[in-house]
């Protein structure tokens, strides 16, 4: 295996390098003085080759550098801490403890003044190589593949001049020269909070005022619900965006008559398992220190559950699919007019609001939210694409137009489905007017999805994962997740089954027999095992890349899930589910599937954030990913309440009135959700 070789390169790096800090600072003088011989002669070429890096250069940084060297050999406990906070040979090299992260509090806590010149800690973390060969892809960038070393410098230098100094030591330290490492990507934790930008504060003004009318709504809500007889028009449609009615209305567990209460229950559990995934993927922005111990966890049955959180999204789209439909032909069949310009209208303004806030909250505020040795590197992930591509996410087209930099990554689902809405409306008419040709519409359609998502697997030898890791060849390869995975085309067929499931519950309503219950719940849970364990075969590092096989699973996992979910729909809807039926319809289910959408927008920026503010590496086992995803969870929920409550309810009840106002009953109508209490979310609620 190719890990082999950079393991011992990692031990002669770390070992040649910085393994020259052995005994403990002590209180005393004498401590410290004896300090000071015992490194003098392991730091030797270290110095040397600091001095001799820094010599030609006349930079403030350079400067302090020097001062810096002579201060470690005059044994000054400020200056002895910044060379202590900065990467040693660690344990645990060869289980893949390769990122070191130093000690970011006593970095920057070291400040002190020699031959009159002052010194503070500043820390930076440099990538020094790679373990696997990892394309020029910043979401991918940073993942576990790279050695990574952390380094005190002083405050005036900066990123370029820490590369170039720790290049310089690596050319000339001849013990080492021939082992092709070099400094890249150094990132420096900043250590004085920036000047508000005019984005800043106009963001802020913006939020505050649109807070302060929610408050005074509720205020007028409050005066409402003392003087129920003497109030306004105004006062009444203001009460309507009340932040406590709104509240009560979230919080309802009430299950009314004409509603889907198993849907909550698949979306709140649906939107579980994928910050279930996403913790797992999100957690490699923060160093293992048995990283290694992840590929013998990949062969083992306790990570398909992880595995197969992919299709976690397919039944999304599935539910996104029947309630276009179902709620499309009911209002066809109530004689109602579709208005379809203000039913894209209203879609739009339902999903757009929370998607902008969430832009203008990283792009303006998350450089404010934490710091530390890893935040510099989020900011670069995370603002970089939202500064330059922002405008993709408005229009819903961020998995088609420069995926390799898109604007809050898991955004792209909401592209992808944003985007079978749209078209949605030709294959439904064709199904309510014409139902033989609208099906066989349906079903080509379908059929020509699958096919083409395996030709373009086959074509371009993708894979059914998300990410795909060939590790005979030590490669990362960001093509498959972005031109593969994301892609419309490779999602569309859940949508086109939840379409199908929409038409025939709106239409049929069959009488099945126990026997034929029985089948279809033993047929269903066999093709969610299949694809589980197809799922899980794929991801083991054991696993060379079997093209045949790839292709027997692009035309089947997906259509599988798809055809599982929906009989589970359809199970429930129709009285066949049984203690499934009566599980997802729990009403404490209820409120959570209301905040699934808002839980699907913050969830992966919550995640991104714990573990970029880390300053210490983890350990993974089955504990840590298990307590890290219930922490995620309940951050999740907790924050998307909130944000619900300010961000989504009011474009709800916004909607309600535009629509009253626009179109009344007996005429048009955008299937704008009738209560807030009830199932019917046309506007996706994901």
């Amino acid at each position: 295996m190719f890990f082999c070789h950079d393991k011992y390169v990692l031990v002669l790096l770390f070992t040649s390098i910085q393994s020259f800090v052995r005994p403990s600072l002590g209180e005393k003088a004498e401590e410290i003085i004896s300090l000071e011989e015992s490194i003098n002669s392991p730091l030797g070429p270290w110095i040397k080759g600091v001095e001799r890096a820094v010599r030609s250069s006349k930079s403030s940084c350079a400067n302090e550098v020097m001062v810096l060297v002579k201060a470690i050999e005059s044994g000054q406990t400020w200056a002895l801490q910044m060379l202590d906070a900065s990467s040693k040979m660690q344990s645990g090299i060869l289980i893949g403890n390769v990122r070191d992260l130093g000690s970011y509090d006593e970095c920057v806590e070291a400040k002190g003044r020699y031959n009159n010149v002052s010194i503070q800690g500043k820390h930076c973390v440099v990538l020094l190589g790679e373990i696997f060969n990892i394309p020029n892809v910043p979401i991918i960038k940073y993942v576990n593949g790279q050695i990574l070393s952390s380094f005190c410098v002083p405050s005036s230098c900066n990123e370029t001049q820490v590369e170039q100094m720790i290049n310089a030591i690596l050319q000339r330290t001849s013990n080492i020269r021939g082992l092709t490492l070099g400094a890249s990507g150094a990132s420096c934790a900043r250590l004085e909070s920036e000047n508000f930008t005019i984005g800043e504060i106009s963001t802020t003004i913006l939020l505050s005022l649109f807070g302060a009318f929610m408050i005074f709504c509720t205020v007028c809500d409050f005066f409402k619900s003392g003087n129920p007889t003497d109030t306004s028009k105004i006062i009444n449609t203001l009460a309507k965006f009340s932040l406590y009615k709104n509240a009560l209305a979230l919080l309802s567990t009430e299950i009314r008559p004409e509603t889907l209460p198993a849907i909550q229950g698949i979306r709140f559990l649906s939107i579980s398992w994928i910050i279930f995934g996403h913790h797992f993927i999100v957690s490699f922005l923060r160093p293992s220190v048995n990283s290694l111990h992840i590929l013998k966890w990949l062969n083992s049955w306790e990570s398909a559950f992880i595995q197969g959180a992919l299709y976690a999204v397919d039944t999304f789209f599935v539910v996104s699919g029947f309630m276009m439909t179902y709620l499309f032909l009911r209002a066809m069949k109530s004689g109602k007019k579709i208005s379809i310009p203000m039913l894209y209208f209203h879609r739009y303004l339902r999903l757009t609001p929370g998607v902008v806030v969430l832009i203008l909250f990283v792009r303006f505020f998350l450089h404010r939210v934490a710091n530390g040795p890893l935040w510099k590197m989020l900011l670069n992930l995370a603002v970089k694409p939202c500064d330059d591509n922002w405008w993709v996410n408005l229009l819903y087209l961020q998995n088609l137009v420069n995926p390799e930099n898109i604007c809050l990554l898991h955004t792209w689902y909401l592209a992808a489905d944003m985007q079978l809405f749209w078209i949605s409306p030709i294959i439904i008419y064709p199904l309510y007017y014409r139902p033989k040709y609208g099906l066989r519409i349906l079903i080509c359609i379908f059929v020509a999805l699958v096919v083409m998502s395996a030709v373009m697997l086959v074509t371009n030898e993708y894979s059914n994962v998300g990410l795909q890791l060939n590790l005979d060849k030590g490669e990362i390869s960001p093509d498959n997740i972005f031109y593969f995975y994301m892609r419309t085309y490779n999602r569309a067929s859940a949508y086109f089954v939840g379409i199908l499931l929409g038409y025939d519950v709106t239409n049929n309503k069959r009488q099945l027999s126990k026997a034929n219950v029985r089948i279809n719940w033993i047929v269903s849970s066999v093709l969610m095992l299949f694809c589980l364990w197809a799922m899980h075969y794929i991801y083991s590092p054991d696993y060379s890349y079997n093209l045949p096989l790839e292709t027997v699973f692009a035309l089947t996992l997906r259509p599988f899930w798809s055809i599982a979910i929906a009989w589970i729909l359809y199970a429930c809807i129709r009285g066949y589910g049984g203690p499934v039926s009566s599980f997802l319809s729990m009403p404490f289910f209820q409120p959570l599937g209301r905040l699934s959408y808002s839980i699907y927008l913050v969830h992966f920026v919550i995640q991104a954030m714990r573990n970029a503010a880390a300053r210490t590496p983890t350990l993974f086992s089955n504990f840590e990913i298990v307590t890290g995803t219930g922490i995620d969870l309940v951050l999740s929920v907790g924050v998307a309440f909130v944000f619900s409550l300010f961000f989504e309810s009011p474009i709800l009840i916004l909607q309600k009135i535009i629509y009253n106002h626009a179109a009344p009953e007996s005429e048009n109508v955008a299937l704008v959700q009738p209560n807030k209490k009830s199932n019917h979310k046309f506007m996706k609620s994901s």
